[in-house]
């Protein structure tokens, strides 16, 4: 009898053990949710040393017919074989439905900046077209950038009477919009000595700008071709009909401040169009004011005080911005982002959904908060000089009495 138990005991566990490996549904599968992507990215073993050392690494997820990411994550001194997990939450555009068929490729980024890929970045793509809910989407980043990187203007002040910037070479053909600028004569004056001015091209979807030229020490009647040089997302078909605006700008930075002057083409314009006119004819009004824009009513709003430790006080004087930003969960784009010139500790600050990224996108849930004092006054990655501080758990929008303490020095 003994020997008959010990006999079906063996055999009882062998089946169990069969019923586990063919996939036996007795047990809770456990993974990723189930309305996401997921994988593994990889680094190719043929990529040089510099690779390795380069610090954000994007993950970006783009529809099956192109066009602007559908989804992105972005992450800093990552290791590798890292696995991934993209959900709706990581969504350029909140609202929209996070299905369908998509790509997935993968950027280590030298200066941590979305744009085309240029020497010093490092791409990779997930062989195919897969659909949400995909698992086991590997990405081996193997392909080098060669493209020499976007000239960047010199961060000075405009000198007197310079020369006329040449716009920027555009390929011939429907793919490129031709057209001038012109100012408004009441505003004639007004505009002389303006650092840049900014076109910005956009399409008919929702989200970010589909194309943005900057042009400095503008001078009037300005000439312009915008084409797929301008395209702000690598991948996007500078195509169809756009709305043309344009904004001439005191400080050459892409926020707008009193008196910045603006105004647009009537009307859509179809790409391929020429003898396009833009009139400027408004002015941004208001006054500059020490902290941000205040926001109305209280539940979509996060208000506090942001301070400097004592050790870098010395630091922080003569920082010519702050930036305030908000994002939502441990990656991706900033949210919400506030810009404040001049700052002085300690600084009352408001972020709202006035302050939101991409039109459209609520400002609600829990989100984290970071100030930076940057030393150059442009946003980007962190860089030597800068200061930096951020709240020490997410905080809920509609919040009060927030304190963000700036206690890092790059």
């Amino acid at each position: 009898m003994k020997r008959i138990l010990e006999n079906s005991c063996a055999a009882l566990a062998v089946v169990c053990f069969s019923l586990i490996l063919v996939g036996c549904d007795l047990l809770p599968e456990l993974g990723p949710p189930k309305d996401s992507v997921s994988g593994v990215i990889r680094m190719s073993g043929n990529l040089p040393v510099k690779a390795w050392r380069t610090r954000t690494l994007f993950i970006i997820v783009e529809r099956e017919g192109g066009g602007p990411p559908l989804a992105v994550q972005r992450l800093v001194e990552t290791r590798f074989p890292y696995r991934y997990v993209i959900t709706k939450d990581d969504m350029m555009i909140r609202g929209q439905g996070f299905s369908g068929r998509i790509r997935v490729r993968a950027r280590l980024d030298a200066d941590g900046v979305p744009g085309p890929l240029v020497k010093g970045d490092f791409e990779g793509r997930a062989p195919g077209v897969v659909s949400v809910g995909a698992k086991n989407v590997d990405v081996v980043i193997d392909r080098i950038g060669t493209a020499p990187p976007p000239k960047v203007a010199k961060k000075s002040p405009p000198k007197p009477a310079p020369p006329q910037e040449a716009t920027p070479p555009a390929a011939e053909g429907s793919k490129t919009i031709r057209g001038v600028v012109r100012v408004a004569p009441a505003l004639a004056e007004k505009a002389k000595g303006k650092a840049a001015i900014f076109i910005i091209a956009r399409g008919k979807q929702p989200g970010p700008p589909l194309a943005v030229m900057r042009i400095l020490n503008p001078r009037f009647p300005l000439e312009f071709t915008m084409g797929e040089q301008n395209v702000m997302m690598q991948g996007a078909a500078f195509a169809g009909e756009v709305s043309l605006v344009a904004k001439l700008d005191a400080d050459g930075k892409v926020g707008t401040q009193p008196g910045d002057i603006f105004g647009g083409a009537r009307g859509p314009v179809q790409v391929g169009a020429r003898g396009v006119e833009i009139v400027l004819s408004q002015e941004a009004k208001g006054e500059a004011a020490q902290r941000p824009t205040q926001a109305q009513g209280g539940g979509d709003v996060i208000s506090g005080v942001i301070e400097v430790v004592p050790d870098l006080q010395d630091k922080a004087e003569g920082k010519p911005v702050l930036f305030l930003i908000a994002r939502k969960g441990g990656g991706g784009p900033p949210l919400a982002v506030v810009r404040v010139a001049n700052p002085r500790f300690p600084l009352a600050f408001e972020i709202s959904k006035r302050n939101v990224m991409i039109p459209g996108v609520p400002f609600e849930g829990m989100v984290s908060l970071s100030a930076r004092l940057d030393a150059d006054g442009s946003a980007g990655p962190a860089g030597a000089g800068d200061l930096e501080g951020r709240t020490a758990q997410p905080v809920r929008v509609g919040e009060k009495n927030v304190r963000i303490v700036i206690d890092k020095a790059f």
